[in-house]
């Protein structure tokens, strides 16, 4: 419930988006490089960048998804986070 002080459209001086980005930053895809310190003493440098495409996981387990044409081939090592809905209807 909005508080009956304030208006939809004001903005309370607290609020410092000066640093902000408009939009959806999964869009943009933009990579970051870090470096992960190895367990005998290196440093490994790597580039990370989100993604988010829709696959089709079949009964017997086996995924089928559609990657940016931006993925550079060859092995990748690759996170997944699954979103199942479990709503009722």
């Amino acid at each position: 419930m909005l508080d009956s002080n304030l208006l939809d459209d004001e903005m309370l001086d607290e609020y410092d988006f000066s640093k902000a980005t408009r939009g959806n930053p999964y869009l943009k895809r933009t990579p970051r490089t870090i470096t992960i310190e190895m367990a005998n003493g290196s440093d490994r440098l790597i580039k990370v960048k989100t993604i988010e495409v829709t696959a089709i996981v079949a009964a017997d387990g086996t995924m089928t998804l559609q990657l940016p044409a931006d993925i550079s081939p060859g092995t990748h090592r690759i996170t997944l986070l699954i979103q199942e809905d479990i709503t009722e209807n």
